[in-house]
């Protein structure tokens, strides 16, 4: 049935309308169509679309609209009617489109080789972009389309795409099953990227596309199996790279402290005014003054030795004073202070005794017979049996282990074996060590 003529054509549906059927087809060429900044009107003749307009106020005459005028054979001039269909297209962009795979996406998960079932969900925003195109690919003969009935126009298609793109991608970047929540936002784009095309085949542009849901078989005794030996391989790397982190921080630290405490022992004697050899020197005659047989003049002789070998002022300094002390206490005599044959009481030179008082080395016994400047007459000499003597030449006492003249060092056992050396030995009887 006909309506009555109208003056004035314009969209009365709400504003969740995708597309929405004028319901009158009778229109008169004196009639004004009303185009919304947000629509196009789309007329169609015989099923045929005539003109498609966009936003503005139009006076339905054959002089401004010439396609209107071809098809419909129009006179010119005067009000007459003819019969047409008009369609409003919403071109904003329809947000918030939920959508949702209708069954499990089966891949084999690419870093476990396990087989994997998934599910997604999420939402989308379509924007018409071609009128023509789209009334005449996907709405049809539709009086009025929702954008809920745009999404089901377009399930099967998203079904299809959605549930291959998002296996295949999985796939080729080797997502793991575990780690796919933190990529939503690339899996997002990647899906977008890939079903573009196929909306615009309908004159729809895909705007937005989210992932914001994967469903995984929490319940499949394999799937947890499966995140049992992940979570526990994780935490075992863990572990072993928070114990060598530590232990570099732990290294780094000590040579670190040890950098410090060197540069802080070096500024201290820089500025005390001495040097790390002058330091070990006065260590050295410390230790030999410190030590309980020290009494001894056997002892004595090492002790000068190792002054002499520090070879520092320091160390030189130390041992004239200890040389110095020696020779100042009494019953001692210092070496070549005092000139041979000259006695004093209490104080023997060398090769010339004194009651109770003994001469390093060549000490005769109380009342025995003397040479000035040389062994005691009568005594044990140079190579006689028993007696030994310093490579400097001076006739050691028995038992010495220093030289009472250059201080050297007498072996009294094999460094070899440590068997005991006779006096006088060249080789150990033991295992024949040259001595």
């Amino acid at each position: 049935m006909k309506l009555k003529f109208l003056d004035v054509i314009k969209y009365e549906g709400n504003n969740d309308t995708l597309v929405w059927k004028h319901p009158s087809e009778d229109f008169n060429t004196s009639s004004t169509l009303i185009v919304h900044e947000t629509q196009n009107a789309v007329f169609f003749k015989n099923g045929q679309i005539a003109d498609v307009l966009g936003p503005g106020r139009y006076p339905l005459r054959t002089a401004n609209i010439p396609v209107l005028r071809r098809l419909l054979n129009l006179p010119t001039g005067g009000v007459s009617t003819f019969h047409c269909e008009v369609y409003f297209v919403n071109m904003t962009e329809i947000m918030a489109l939920k959508w949702g795979t209708n069954g499990k996406i089966q891949y084999i998960e690419p870093n476990y080789n396990f087989p994997m079932e998934l599910g997604a969900s999420g939402e989308m925003s379509l924007r018409v972009r071609d009128s023509r195109t789209f009334l005449v690919r996907l709405v049809g003969t539709e009086k009025e389309l929702t954008p809920e009935g745009l999404v089901r126009y377009f399930r099967s298609l998203m079904m299809t795409r959605v549930k291959s793109y998002l296996a295949r991608y999985i796939k080729e970047q080797s997502l793991n099953i575990f780690e796919i929540d933190s990529q939503l936002d690339i899996l997002s784009d990647a899906m977008k990227e890939r079903m573009v095309q196929d909306f615009a085949e309908y004159g729809v542009d895909l705007v937005q596309f989210f992932i914001s849901t994967v469903v995984r078989p929490e319940d499949d005794p394999e799937y947890i199996r499966l995140r049992k030996a992940a979570q526990t391989r994780y935490t075992d790397i863990f572990e072993a790279q928070t114990r060598q982190q530590v232990d570099l921080i732990r290294q780094q630290t000590e040579a670190q402290k040890r950098v410090l405490e060197a540069q802080s022992i070096a500024e201290k004697r820089r500025l005390e005014g001495y040097t790390y050899q002058e330091e070990r020197g006065f260590n050295v005659a410390q230790q030999i003054a410190g030590n309980e047989s020290s009494g001894q003049f056997s002892n004595l002789g090492i002790g000068l030795g190792m002054m002499a070998g520090v070879g520092g002022a320091l160390g030189g300094s130390v041992s004239n004073l200890i040389g110095g002390a020696l020779g100042s206490m009494p019953g001692n005599a210092p070496q070549g202070n005092m000139p041979q044959g000259n006695a004093a009481p209490g104080n023997a030179p060398q090769g010339n005794a004194a009651p109770g008082n003994a001469p390093w080395g060549n000490t005769p016994q109380a009342g025995g017979p003397q040479a000035a400047g040389g062994p005691q007459a009568g005594g044990p000499q140079a190579g006689e049996a028993g007696t030994r003597v310093c490579k400097c030449g001076a006739v050691l006492q028995p038992g010495a282990r220093f030289c009472h003249v250059c201080g050297a060092e007498q072996i009294t056992v094999c460094p070899n074996c440590g068997r005991p050396v006779t006096p006088g030995s060249n080789f150990c009887a033991g295992c024949g060590q040259k001595l």
